[in-house]
């Protein structure tokens, strides 16, 4: 992939943005980039080309994270965070700073005045960059299952730019392939051209030296004797050199097929040359397995039981030709050294000749010697160019890349899944919502849901008061809703008539507002003669004794631990019928308290005492003991705030009071807002009672 990539020089892409999406102008950019490699570069960055003339542009870059990359190790360098740039250039200008180097060029015949507006942008990318992106989008399979033809094919955004793509890819996979089924026969020729390099210096230096001795010496010829001795020296020497150049082929043989896990690639000329029927034999059946593997791994069986057993033939084969190709070296060394004693034999008979002649002997075969190698290397240098000349590629290109059809937008497609998706999307959100987020908006909401009765509503109180019956103005809308609050318990039916009624407050979670309900339920009684007691029933928090009752020394926990009297944790306020007990120091144990006979005792006490006895309890998702205390109270109040409470874990709450309370259950919403004709009439209905009692 990155030979392609460097063969196309795909560094620089070029875009102009549409209304829908970015249009890839490969081959119709009006510009052109020059990036100077001998600088980092800023890549996948766009940078922004406004053509404000045919002189001028304004390059404009924003930068959030991107890389500097060195195009000549191929390595990023370096990081660049938050940058902007922006800048007016001529064209044909340099563009240098710390983060880029480049030129931009117009090209010739664009008319100007068409593009002027146009919003241009163009990408530098690194070679790993476009690995990554165009391996993503390469695809190759087979044709069919067992078919030895393979399809490839590229999702591009510019038709052009992937044929050009698919063209340089398929040319390099067959360079590659060709290249890799050459690679002994290159290096058979570069070994045979070293040693020619070698011969043909020490073929010079012989043949000067023979020369330089017949001139010297003025040597015309030798005996039959020393003529003799030198024609089996010489057949002796020629045996000597191929034996030689043998075992060179043997060794070179060896060590790359050790080397080497794939043999098929080696060159038939140097297999023939071993003079070896048994191991040609063995290397030929050894070539033929290999090429069975690769076609069953080409036709994707890299798991077929065929693969293994090949596998498991080809290891034996290789082993077995190890020790052939050992076995052989070692028979040719020592075959050898028999030549080389031959020829210290035929030297020593040399010795005993004249000076003279021994001497023109030694020259001549010098030269002959080195002319006999010279001459064999070049005839197995003519044969090894012979057999790369001879390889072709294992692949071959049955059709061309051609424009197959858009992949990308499909209109049809994505209109349909446009209108679905519009569809599903909120339909799922309204079920997951109702199923788990639902709140309950008002009075009308809830009685879609629930059979349960609603004792009242409590409005939103205009100015936020907590107090609303102890404050000067006690006539906002909350006020009067705690008063038909008021009223609506005159019509519930009572186990106790006229004396000792105990109202429950508790809720689903904590805010609902059930300490405000309670605290002001309490006053609302009181203010009609009522004498109402307040219980802080939440043991666990106390809401009510912090905020509305102010933390008192004593409360519940106390007397319901037997540490004080009843009459020790009742807070009486002068002039009022409403009176307040806290919860005290919170204790550890508050279920165990208010299931104790001490909580009965108590209740039964204030019944005697008071009219009304209010409890505000912990919320009854949380703790049992609104539970407990609503087996012991005439009325159980589930305060419900809307556009608050969740309905699904309302309806739990609410089903499991009535399973173990019955009708003593009933519901109080609150926060409910008024309407502006409600509040208005409110307001004015109290504002002409105030200007009639001031005439």
């Amino acid at each position: 992939m990155e030979k392609v990539l460097n063969k196309l020089n795909f560094s620089v892409f070029y875009y102009q943005k549409k209304l829908l999406y970015d249009h890839n102008i490969y081959t119709s950019s009006p510009f052109l980039v020059i990036l100077d490699r001998n600088y980092l570069q800023l890549t996948g960055v766009q940078m922004h080309i406004e053509i404000l003339s045919k002189d001028l542009y304004t390059l404009t870059v924003e930068v959030d994270e991107a890389p500097l990359h060195n195009f000549i190790s191929g390595r990023n360098e370096q990081e660049v965070l938050d940058w902007e740039y922006k800048h007016t250039y001529r064209f044909g200008d340099p563009v240098e700073n710390e983060n880029f180097n480049f030129t931009i060029l117009l090209k010739d015949g664009v008319n100007v005045d068409k593009i002027t507006g146009e919003n241009f942008y163009f990408v530098a990318r690194s070679s790993r960059q476009l690995i990554n992106d165009y391996k993503d989008n390469l695809l190759i399979e087979a044709t069919q299952v067992d078919a030895t033809a393979i399809n490839i094919s590229l999702v591009a955004n510019n038709y052009q730019q992937g044929k050009d793509f698919l063209d340089k890819y398929v040319e390099t996979i067959i360079e590659h392939d060709l290249q890799r089924k050459n690679h002994i026969a290159f290096s058979t020729i570069d070994f045979i051209d070293e040693q020619l390099a070698d011969v043909f210096d020490s073929l010079s230096l012989a043949e000067q030296s023979l020369q330089d001795f017949k001139t010297r010496r003025q040597v015309v010829d030798v005996n039959l004797k020393a003529g003799q001795i030198y024609e089996n020296l010489q057949l002796i020497n020629v045996e000597k050199d191929q034996m030689e150049a043998h075992i060179n082929n043997l060794e070179f043989l060896n060590e790359n097929f050790q080397n080497d896990e794939d043999f098929t690639a080696h060159s038939v000329t140097v297999i023939s040359d071993l003079n070896n029927q048994v191991l040609n034999d063995l290397l030929n059946e050894y070539i033929n397995l290999i090429g069975r593997v690769n076609h069953l791994l080409e036709n994707r069986q890299a798991k077929s039981p065929q693969l293994r057993e090949l596998n498991f033939q080809i290891n034996n084969l290789k082993n077995t030709i190890l020790v052939n190709l050992q076995y052989e070296l070692d028979a040719s060394r020592l075959a050898l050294q028999q030549v080389e004693q031959k020829l210290r034999t035929l030297n020593s008979e040399l010795n005993s000749l004249p000076e003279t002649q021994r001497n023109l002997i030694s020259f001549e075969r010098n030269f002959r010697l080195n002319d006999e190698i010279y001459t064999f290397l070049i005839q197995k240098r003519s044969e090894a160019q012979i057999a790369k000349a001879s390889n072709l590629p294992d692949y071959e290109i049955i059709d061309y890349p051609a424009y197959e059809g858009m992949k990308a937008p499909k209109e049809a497609r994505n209109i349909v899944l446009m209108i679905f998706l519009g569809l599903l999307i909120p339909t799922v959100y309204m079920l997951i919502h109702e199923a788990f987020f639902e709140k309950i908006a008002d009075i009308d909401d809830y009685r879609l849901g629930f059979e349960s009765p609603v004792l009242g509503q409590i409005y939103l109180s205009s100015n936020g008061e907590k107090r609303l019956f102890e404050e000067d103005n006690n006539r906002p809308i909350a006020a009067e809703a705690f008063r038909k609050l008021r009223t609506n318990l005159g019509f519930w039916t009572w186990q106790h008539e006229k004396k000792g009624r105990i109202i429950l407050f508790t809720s689903t979670m904590p805010g609902e507002g059930k300490t405000f309900c309670s605290y002001n339920l309490g006053h609302a009684l009181g203010a009609i003669g009522k004498k109402v007691v307040i219980l802080d029933f939440d043991l666990r928090k106390g809401d009510l004794s912090q905020n509305y009752f102010g933390n008192r020394e004593h409360g519940i926990s106390e007397y319901l631990s037997s540490q004080v009297a009843l009459d020790d944790v009742i807070e009486k306020k002068h002039g009022s019928n409403v009176e307040y007990i806290s919860t005290g120091p919170l204790p550890p144990n508050p279920s165990e308290l208010v299931e104790s006979e001490e909580c009965r005792d108590m209740l039964y006490e204030l019944r005697k005492k008071y009219d009304y006895i209010i409890a505000d309890t912990a919320p009854t998702s949380v703790t049992a003991e609104s539970l407990s205390l609503g087996r012991m109270a005439d009325l159980v109040l589930v305060v419900l705030r809307v556009n608050y409470t969740l309905k699904k874990e309302f309806t739990e709450v609410l089903k499991e009071l009535e399973d173990s309370l019955g009708k003593k259950v009933t519901v109080l919403l609150n926060g409910v807002k008024a309407s502006r004709n409600r509040y208005y009439n409110y307001s004015s209905y109290y504002l002409k009672q105030n200007q009639k009692k001031h005439v």
